[in-house]
């Protein structure tokens, strides 16, 4: 492995202040944002190919004893997301969706690595048939994105049992992170996003930031979709971590 490789994989980059706070409806103090002792959580994205994961670690201030994954990428990604987990002792996977692109190295971590996985109840059909419900698409740009997608909905899934089925409401307190699991569905019937420490969202495809910050292009359902966006508007300050591009502070959608 060489140097290059070990910066990208063991420090992927923290999240910071993408210059959306200007352009957003709230305003948020960049103290958020610095990396300081007495913050309790840090969250840093790890990108595979267009795609993100976030790795969610507690500061000394709070020892947590490990770390969690939101996001597993794709069944190619595994050989970085094994060493990442390993090196970060990752013990609770959290999957924002079914889709191969964010669930396809999840699986494998959980068969190789023994780390439990919890996932969205609905969307469990999704892990062996991407393709098992249809996706709509907004705009031109959505309609390009639906194409490339399709591809890679096409294919058979990796099919593996997850260990916490999810509604939306739960907590993850016994695993020693203040995380609690919000239903966002639209994208698909079974779309959860991540509330960390009433701070940071990890949103999935719910709200993206490819090329630029919007709610979701590709959806199940379109009205869930909008409704989904309203909700983590709702939450007012918050950073949102989304499946695609970068972090960026929350707004009205």
């Amino acid at each position: 492995m060489t140097s290059g490789q070990t910066n990208e994989q063991n420090t992927p980059s923290v999240v910071q202040d993408g210059g959306a706070a200007a352009a957003s409806g709230f305003s948020l103090p960049q103290s958020l944002f610095a990396q300081k002792p007495e913050s309790l959580y840090q969250v840093k994205r790890i990108r595979c190919g267009n795609v993100n994961c976030w790795l969610v670690t507690g500061s000394k201030a709070l020892p947590t004893n490990g770390s969690v994954l939101v996001d597993a990428g794709r069944a190619a990604d595994y050989p970085k997301l094994e060493q990442i987990c390993r090196e970060n002792r990752v013990k609770l996977i959290l999957l924002t969706h079914g889709h191969p692109d964010h669930a396809g190295s999840a699986g494998q971590l959980q068969k190789n690595l023994k780390i439990p996985v919890a996932m969205g109840k609905k969307d469990l059909p999704l892990l062996e048939h991407p393709d098992a419900r249809p996706l709509y698409c907004r705009g031109f740009l959505g309609k390009a994105m639906l194409a490339m997608a399709k591809k890679g909905l096409s294919q058979p899934g990796t099919p593996f049992m997850p260990e916490l089925l999810l509604e939306g409401g739960e907590d993850f307190y016994r695993y020693g992170f203040s995380i609690r699991s919000i239903p966002l569905p639209g994208h698909t019937a079974g779309s959860i996003g991540y509330e960390i420490n009433h701070q940071y969202l990890c949103t999935g495809d719910a709200v993206m930031n490819l090329p630029w910050p919007t709610p979701a292009r590709l959806f199940e359902d379109a009205e869930q979709a909008h409704q989904s966006a309203a909700k983590i508007a709702g939450l007012g300050k918050r950073i949102l971590c989304p499946g695609h591009g970068s972090s960026l502070v929350n707004r009205q959608w």
